[in-house]
């Protein structure tokens, strides 16, 4: 008998229907906490958060052919509350906080608070949506390949199919949301804006283009700033958002000096070159990151646990309640 061959064991277990969340075994290498422990909170939270982004086939039920794909949920995004979060996996609801916070500010994920008004008329304040950022998550999944993009060049059939039958999602009992009104705003540049690979192979193919990007000097300045992030950092992400803040009127200087005392946090808080330094795109961004103060934490009796309390954001956070608007800027 050969020495791979199966084994009773083994055979059951291949008979079992097994379905979910996957867990990719290079997340453990990328999403990881300031000690370089895994964050194998986040990662638990992202593999969810990922299978309800997978599209399900739809198939015709005579031929088999395939008609096309179909999202699990029934909104423009993933709709979850903390709370729901923490009774799946048994955190803490403050544990699942941080950890979506974190996930958020590595640019894997949007966290956006909505007002939604539901069939009856009675609107519903701070109801959480839950984005994705299908290019980050292949630059740490797959990181040689080519990141997914989000538009109709997908190698998949991006066809709609509207069924009867809605497949069931989880939700907090809130219904249908017809009508949605958005109370925060988010970085979506980094999805939105652009059809480049995050992460340094996209920057390191761009001579093979045919058309290559040309970058002002004075981005090109705060480009050279700006601290390395594990995970990737796309270059022209960054530059749409910079352009976009250009248009609104921004001065460069403005945004240069933002990179420079983020830059010195970051180098202060111990955090040079790992997922916790945000995404250019997401500093550029709406939220203007760059006109923040970017304090640095006081060397005495601060230590270590200072720097994990300003990474986690142990703001009070209540989605039910409405306290979390206040706390979901960084």
């Amino acid at each position: 008998m050969s020495r791979y061959a199966p084994t009773p064991e083994v055979m059951a277990i291949g008979q079992l229907n097994i379905s979910g969340n996957v867990t990719p075994a290079n997340w453990w290498k990328h999403i990881r906490l300031p000690s370089g422990r895994p964050d194998a909170t986040a990662i638990a939270l992202l593999s969810e958060i990922v299978y309800w982004y997978r599209p399900t086939e739809v198939r015709d039920e005579h031929t088999g052919a395939l008609l096309g794909y179909r999202k699990r949920f029934q909104g423009d995004k993933l709709q979850r509350s903390y709370q729901a979060f923490a009774e799946q996996f048994g955190f803490g609801k403050r544990e699942t906080a941080d950890a979506l916070k974190r996930l958020r500010d590595a640019g894997f994920i949007t966290l956006d608070l909505r007002t939604v008004e539901m069939l009856d008329g009675v609107k519903c304040s701070n109801i959480l949506f839950v984005g994705i950022n299908p290019q980050a998550i292949a630059a740490i999944t797959t990181p040689s390949s080519v990141s997914p993009e989000s538009n109709s060049n997908n190698s998949i059939s991006d066809t709609a199919i509207t069924l009867k039958r809605n497949t069931p999602q989880r939700h907090n009992g809130t219904g249908d949301t017809p009508n949605v009104d958005t109370n925060t705003e988010i970085t979506t540049e980094i999805t939105t804006e652009t059809k480049n690979t995050i992460g340094a192979s996209a920057d390191a193919s761009a001579p093979a283009r045919s058309a290559r990007q040309e970058y002002s000097p004075e981005f090109e300045q705060a480009w050279q700033e700006y601290p390395k992030r594990a995970g990737g950092n796309s270059k022209s992400a960054a530059f749409k958002a910079w352009k976009a803040r250009i248009r609104e009127g921004i001065k460069p200087e403005t945004m240069l000096d933002g990179v420079k005392r983020y830059a010195a946090w970051v180098r202060a808080t111990g955090n040079t070159g790992t997922q916790f330094v945000k995404q250019a795109a997401t500093f550029f961004g709406p939220d203007r990151h760059f006109e923040e103060s970017w304090q640095q934490p006081a060397a005495p009796g601060g230590g270590r646990q200072r720097q994990v309390d300003i990474l986690s954001g142990l703001g009070a956070m209540s989605d039910e309640f409405g306290k979390s608007s206040d706390n979901l800027t960084f």
